[in-house]
């Protein structure tokens, strides 16, 4: 998943919303509610961890390149920078980029990126303790560096960075006027002066670049949880569109669109298409004698049994009109239609609605007209399929109902 692209919100928008303005008020607070602030920190760890890494490349390269520094130095104060240098810092952040580019311990990431800064910030005081005097401004000065590495380059969060100025800055002050440090109290006053002013300028980058970075998760939150309800509200649309609002399967116009794809793909695919036509017996004398709320619920459960016969991939069940439903079945041929037809003659029958006025039997029971062809492969379109199923239909109502008949594809 890319990393500028978030998951859709488990919160609500109110909740979005809230911490949205709440992060636009003045003030230094930067954190979210628990949850919220779980889910910017994950997100935070993989949008900018490529950035860290190329970070923690530079910092390494900086340790080689910087090696001039001690080579300033006499010859016989250079072995100990040296090895503070290429025997403890550089593998130390070999390893350390390795953690942050392995992606590893990513709940660690920025405690791992705490421990960069502040190794590298004591690893160039040591190195200025062990020179003399006038070459041991050049190691302290490059605490700016640090700082500067640390709080913008490896975008440390905002609660680290005060954490690393505050240990970076007392630290240096400890060592200057406390352990012998080489170099004159005016030398290390301005050294720590420039520290602690970059340190600040640093700080205040840091904060701001922490604020906007939580503005666009806030806004890439809010704008996924709107594309999200778009798109549900989308789905629902297309749903009352396609469907019948009665019975909730699908409606004519919908029917008449998937029969006509269906068509296409069994011409292209060279398999059948069987369409069934059904009616509901005797109907208009079920709604005289229940009326019709009880009609428009007979057509209900008429309509859930046909959709259990809507098992496949590309199976459709519609209501056609009136009492009349359709069930398209693309890869069926006649006789395997006219055994699902049978089927649903008798699953209608067994639903055992009451039905006093019928000429037919006791129940609501339906007639069925089957047809199939092989588009591409047998003259006759859609509207023909229709009309050969039509027909069969016909036959079965006037064969004496409650059945099933399976079309010629003869004309007559």
């Amino acid at each position: 998943m890319s990393p500028d692209a978030p998951p859709a919100p488990a919160w609500s928008q109110a909740q979005l919303e809230a911490a949205w303005q709440a992060s636009q008020q003045p003030g230094l607070r930067l954190a979210f509610a628990a949850d919220l602030e779980a889910a910017f920190q994950r997100h935070y760890a993989e949008r900018y961890r490529e950035h860290m890494v190329l970070g923690l490349g530079i910092g390494m390269l900086a340790i080689i390149v910087s090696a001039f520094e001690d080579f300033l130095l006499p010859p016989g104060q250079r072995a100990m920078p040296l090895f503070i240098r290429f025997g403890l810092m550089l593998p130390i952040n070999l390893v350390l980029f390795l953690l942050v580019w392995a992606d590893c311990w990513r709940r660690r990431q920025q405690a791992i990126l705490l421990m960069t800064t502040l190794g590298g910030a004591l690893g160039f005081l040591l190195m200025g303790y062990f020179s003399s005097g006038v070459y041991a401004r050049f190691y302290v000065d490059t605490l700016v560096l640090v700082l500067i590495f640390g709080l913008v380059l490896l975008r440390l969060q905002f609660p680290y960075a005060v954490a690393a100025v505050m240990v970076i800055g007392p630290g240096a002050a400890l060592a200057l006027f406390n352990l012998a440090f080489p170099g004159s109290d005016e030398d290390h006053v301005i050294d720590l002066s420039l520290i602690v002013f970059a340190g600040s300028l640093c700080l205040i980058g840091n904060y701001l670049m922490e604020r906007s970075a939580r503005a666009d998760f806030l806004q890439q939150q809010l704008l996924a949880l709107r594309q999200q309800a778009l798109e549900a509200s989308n789905r629902h649309l297309e749903r009352l569109l396609r469907s019948d609002g009665l019975t909730g399967i699908a409606n004519r116009r919908y029917f008449d669109q998937h029969l006509a794809d269906e068509f296409r793909r069994a011409e292209r695919g060279a398999y059948p298409l069987a369409l069934l036509m059904i009616d509901i017996d005797c109907f208009k004398p079920y709604n005289d004698s229940y009326g019709h709320q009880a009609g428009d619920e007979a057509l209900v459960a008429v309509a859930q049994v046909l959709q259990g016969f809507s098992r496949r991939p590309g199976d459709l069940a519609a209501r056609y009109g009136g009492e009349e439903f359709a069930l398209i079945l693309p890869g069926s041929g006649l006789e395997d239609a006219g055994e699902i037809a049978d089927e649903l003659v008798q699953a209608v029958a067994l639903r055992a609605l009451p039905h006093g006025a019928s000429t037919v039997a006791e129940v609501v029971t339906v007639s069925i007209g089957v047809a199939s062809l092989r588009p591409g492969q047998e003259p006759g379109d859609e509207a023909e399929l229709i009309a050969h199923a039509d027909r069969a239909l016909y036959r079965a109502k006037h064969g004496g109902r409650n059945r099933a008949e399976r079309a010629s594809l003869s004309p007559g």
